[in-house]
């Protein structure tokens, strides 16, 4: 049995694994001998320029640096907040209101007859369709024919209520106006097929132009800025509380440590869909040299190259191929599996198929729907959440009964 791994494997992992294979296999079949078949190594992608392709990488300052050399035009941390904040607006357009109106204290002592500032604020938002130069900054934002609907949306939700009747409300237009652009970024993000690029820049001259129209409303003396600070606060502990490690700022400062430990997955699917034909030919020269009759246990990215392998190849050593939390039916399915264009039948040369999957293994797809009569799937169950569903077959006994009955 040659042992095929999967993307992203390097060692000391696959040597584990592969011990993992042997001590599974041994109690139930001691007379099959689990040979390496390592292509990581060799024939896996590296950052074969020392990772020059990316900003800041390897220097200790990262691209946040903005004096970090061949790094133009890095913004400060002072973009990175703002940056931040819009990451959590867009997820919870209102996130500032709810915290400011929670936040905001007693509530506001009006002269007699005078328009209290929340009701001003929602009269001067509900016109704010009417402004040419707003109209053109929010067609610059990509946003425009959704605005209207979000301002409706924000003013008559629980919390946009809540901010209109509290004192927040002095303070309220550019916490309004951020709301009422992120709901509509979230709306037009929301759209079946929307492509639109969203432009920051015009975001946030929109934002300026709804602030100023919103706090002309206001009575003399209030306006925007007033709850800024315990707000911004606010936001920032929040986000602490929802541990936001990937959050763009974070990502961007840990650029090289993130690019380590995530290229070698990524980066061994891309270069086998671009040029796969090493992986194959290591995987064929160990099936040569290994003595007949041949089993391949192929994991993942090592299922999808097996698998070309015996479409390309005359390979009568080759027995049985066994396929663990594979993608091969799903790339022949979008017509992306190199060595089978959808709609032509697998060749009477590939084995007997067996594809084991893990229901809760996001990565493991099903071969008898694509492939009818050519591949029998069998499902196992890990009892693990994905992503580590789709490393927990090695250590399921039920991979080990399985093999032991299907080995030759």
């Amino acid at each position: 049995m040659l042992f095929v791994h999967g993307t992203g494997v390097r060692e000391p992992g696959y040597s584990e694994s592969l011990e993992r294979v042997r001590e599974g296999l041994r109690p139930v079949r001691p007379d099959v001998t689990v040979t390496p078949c390592y292509w990581g190594g060799t024939a896996g992608s590296a950052l074969r320029s020392g990772g020059l392709s990316v900003p800041g990488y390897g220097t200790g300052r990262e691209a946040a640096d903005p004096g970090a050399p061949g790094v133009p035009g890095v913004p400060g941390s002072g973009d990175d907040e703002d940056v931040e904040l819009w990451g959590l607006l867009y997820l919870d357009p209102l996130l500032e209101l709810r915290l400011a109106a929670t936040g905001s204290g007693e509530r506001v002592e009006l002269a007699p007859g005078a328009v209290p500032p929340g009701g001003a604020l929602s009269a001067a938002a509900q016109s704010l369709g009417g402004d040419d130069p707003l109209r053109e900054l929010l067609d610059a934002a990509g946003i425009r024919a959704e605005f209207a609907a979000a301002v409706a949306a924000v003013l008559t939700s629980p919390e946009g209520r809540d901010l209109l009747r509290s004192p927040a409300a002095e303070a309220g237009p550019d916490i309004l106006a951020r709301a009422f652009v992120a709901e509509a970024v979230r709306r037009r993000a929301g759209l079946s097929g929307s492509g639109t690029a969203f432009d920051g820049t015009a975001r946030d001259a929109a934002v300026a132009r709804i602030t100023g129209l919103l706090a002309e409303a206001l009575p003399a003396g209030s306006g925007p800025g007033t709850h800024r600070g315990p707000v911004v606060r606010g936001v920032k502990r929040l986000a602490g509380r929802l541990a936001l490690g990937l959050a763009s700022a974070q990502a961007v400062k840990r650029r090289s440590a993130l690019t380590d430990a995530a290229h070698p997955a990524a980066g061994d699917v891309l270069l086998y869909l671009a040029r796969g034909g090493a992986i194959r030919e290591l995987v064929a020269r160990a099936v040569r040299a290994a003595e007949p009759p041949v089993v391949l246990l192929a994991h993942s990215l090592g299922g999808i190259a097996s698998l070309d392998l015996l479409v390309e190849r005359e390979l009568p050593e080759v027995e049985l191929l066994v396929t663990v939390g594979s993608q091969a039916p799903f790339l022949y399915e979008l017509g992306a599996l190199p060595s089978l264009e959808h709609g032509r039948p697998l060749p009477a040369r590939v084995p007997r198929w067996i594809n084991v999957y893990d229901p809760r293994d996001l990565l493991g797809y099903i071969g008898s729907g694509v492939f009818p009569g050519r591949v029998e799937d069998v499902a196992v169950d890990g009892r693990q959440p994905f992503p580590l569903a789709h490393s927990a077959y090695w250590g399921n006994p039920e991979l080990y009964r399985l093999l032991a009955a299907e080995l030759p």
